[in-house]
């Protein structure tokens, strides 16, 4: 069942760093045709990790109940993205933000307790 656990873990890092992809597309972009945004590389790695994430998920729902895994999975995916949004972008992280990703931790540290 850890094994299970890791792989929700690392989906829900796949799906922040798709949506870190996803934001770098439209920036690369910005002025881009909607065809041409489709067809960016950043885009297409977004889909490709996006997939990744996707099926380890779908692997770990094997072992674990949907109603523990499902919030995990959104939780880490959560603050996976608001930290790598900070690094990447500067995008700055609030005392609020920084209170509700401490809740969220909390959170899935309750929720993955066997």
């Amino acid at each position: 069942m850890q094994y299970s656990w890791l792989l929700v873990f690392v989906a829900a890092i796949a799906n922040a760093t798709g949506t870190v992809f996803l934001k770098k597309s439209r920036l690369a972009a910005a002025d881009a045709g909607f065809v041409n945004a489709l067809i960016s590389p950043w885009f297409l790695s977004a889909l490709l990790i996006y997939t990744i994430g996707l099926l380890l998920f779908t692997q770990a729902l094997g072992q674990l109940p949907v109603s523990a895994s499902q919030p995990v999975m959104a939780g880490v995916s959560f603050v996976s993205a608001a930290l790598l949004a900070s690094v990447i972008f500067g995008e700055q992280l609030s005392f609020n933000h920084l209170v509700a990703i401490s809740l969220i931790v909390a959170g899935i540290a309750v929720m993955t307790r066997s």
